[in-house]
């Protein structure tokens, strides 16, 4: 029951991490783009940085989840800081783009990092 438990709450994390604020909402960012590239992107006002630890501070992470044992579970497995997302408008959907989710153009924090958020929650649920 308590494995069903974690599963369940690392699930809806997992959707958490996705539609938790504005910018997580649109949750669209460039895989490949450079550091310098995301430092440009986020002048141009359309794309702004969120950062891992800021989810991970605010009332939407999820409760019984210890923060700073998913922050080295997240670092220690591949996750990125954070990400330069689009803030203005959701990009992507409905595209017949082949480059979209392969981790080389445009991707969703949830589909690319989805398994690892479930992943972190029920490492690290109390």
């Amino acid at each position: 029951m308590r494995k069903l438990s974690l599963a369940l709450a690392a699930a809806a994390g997992a959707a958490v991490l996705g539609i938790s604020t504005t910018a997580w909402a649109h949750e669209c960012f460039i895989a490949n783009r450079s550091a310098q590239g995301n430092a440009s992107a986020i002048n141009s006002g359309n794309w702004a940085t969120v950062r891992v630890a800021d989810f991970a501070n605010s009332p939407d992470f999820p409760p019984g989840v210890d923060t700073g044992c998913f922050l080295d579970y997240w670092t220690s497995h591949g996750g990125p800081s954070g990400f330069t997302v689009r803030i203005d408008k959701t990009i992507g959907a409905g595209s017949a783009n082949p480059n979209l989710g392969n981790g080389s153009g445009l991707d969703h924090i949830e589909d690319a990092y989805g398994d690892l958020v479930a992943a972190g929650f029920a490492a690290c649920a109390a």
